[in-house]
């Protein structure tokens, strides 16, 4: 008789089937994971084509190649279908692109949206270099790219070309934000590096370290809003926080600084500190 404390074939027959359930929850995650991208393929290739963005579903359908020959062995999908979509694509794409060069900065404009005054096609930035955008008539693709954030590559169809840049514009520059608040969030983050780093109050750190400190505190951030934040608070001048004032130390090492929305001919900012403000005589 198995003592109470021990049950040994119990053990093995319970490890056998939680390794058994491990090993199907595996298979059932990955499955969910491939159900869920191509749903998200077919569902982005519906859509290009339901509002005639023949170039973006062109894209889609290059960005996805390898996934669709996979698709094609464990689902029998149609790509054969999709190869014929996508030579169509091909023709219609470079066919609505021949004006690009004309058509881009017209319709850029009628939507409020200034050019740069150094911009050539095909390369036009925005707010002071702050956004560009790269027109590739080659691969019919556009580059949307936000200075120190991530770039959006889309069909080179005009209108989602043109609504994509106004959606960053709007996203990064057309935030409400409360500037006190952005500075105390700025100063926890550079205490709680000072703390980590066993630093001494008031000492010079790097930037771009305080930003990603700061991102762990907040549930949304994104680099280069943190950008236009940071300009906006120089520039407003109300830096002193907790009888500490903002101080900003530049660098020549591009890689690690960060030239700020409208202080660019400042140069690359690289450091910061919070320094106790200097009272002057009674």
């Amino acid at each position: 008789m198995e003592s109470e404390a021990g049950f040994p074939e119990h053990l093995k027959l319970a490890e056998r089937e939680l390794e058994r359930a491990r090993r199907q929850e595996s298979s059932l995650r990955r499955q969910l994971e491939q159900a869920v991208k191509t749903g998200r393929f077919w569902e982005d290739l519906a859509g290009s084509l339901q509002r005639e963005h023949f170039a973006h579903a062109l894209f889609a359908l290059r960005r996805d190649l390898a996934f669709l020959r996979d698709l094609e062995v464990t689902d029998g999908a149609p790509t054969q279908g999709l190869r014929l979509l996508q030579r169509q694509l091909q023709q219609q794409a470079r066919s609505s692109v021949v004006n690009v060069a004309r058509d881009f900065p017209a319709r850029v404009r009628e939507c409020g949206i200034r050019i740069d005054s150094m911009s050539r096609h095909p390369h036009y930035t925005f707010n002071q270099g702050f956004l560009r955008v790269e027109i590739d008539e080659r691969n019919v693709t556009a580059r949307v790219v936000p200075r120190d954030g991530n770039e959006i590559v889309v069909g080179l169809d005009l209108d989602l070309v043109v609504a994509t840049l106004c959606s960053e514009r709007a996203r990064i520059f057309d935030r409400k934000t409360d500037a006190q608040s952005f500075l105390r969030s700025l100063f926890t983050a550079y205490a709680a590096v000072l703390r980590t780093e066993k630093r001494s109050e008031g000492d010079a750190v790097p930037l771009r370290r305080v930003a990603n400190r700061l991102a762990k505190n907040l549930n949304r951030f994104a680099m280069d809003e943190f950008n236009v934040d940071l300009s906006r608070l120089v520039q407003r001048g109300d830096t002193l926080v907790d009888g500490k004032r903002l101080h900003l130390n530049h660098t020549r090492d591009r890689r690690l600084g960060m030239l700020l929305n409208g202080l660019e001919s400042g140069g690359y900012v690289g450091f910061i500190s919070f320094k106790n403000e200097r009272k002057g005589p009674e």
